[in-house]
């Protein structure tokens, strides 16, 4: 549950959640043969369960564990990358290229604009 008030405790599956047009965890769970009845809710903890079940099959399964790995990987490949924030001043855009956060090329590029 997603905090609402000052004082309230959210829970670790906020950190799992998605737009609901999206369907994704309606489609995990109908995989698994999970289904609400029409207009109500999954059973109570049963999407902490497939988490339980999840993690344990990963624990079991070298295999599915790099299955799993790599498409993670090449979704988070495909997300697109926010422009990084810069403070204004040499040493840190420096670091900042360092850090891989910006690439030498594009600095270069930026820099003859301002020529």
């Amino acid at each position: 549950m997603v905090a609402t008030k000052p004082k309230q405790k959210s829970t670790a599956m906020d950190y799992l959640a998605s737009p609901r047009s999206e369907g994704l965890v309606v489609g995990i769970m109908t995989l698994l043969g999970w289904t609400a009845p029409k207009g109500g809710r999954l059973p109570a903890g049963v999407k902490y369960d497939t988490l339980v079940a999840l993690r344990d099959t990963l624990e079991t399964s070298e295999k599915t564990q790099s299955m799993m790995a790599s498409r993670i990987a090449e979704l988070q490949g495909n997300r697109s990358r926010g422009i990084p924030k810069v403070n204004a001043n040499p040493e840190s855009i420096i670091q900042a290229v360092k850090q891989g956060k910006i690439s030498l090329d594009e600095l270069k590029k930026q820099i003859a604009l301002l020529e």
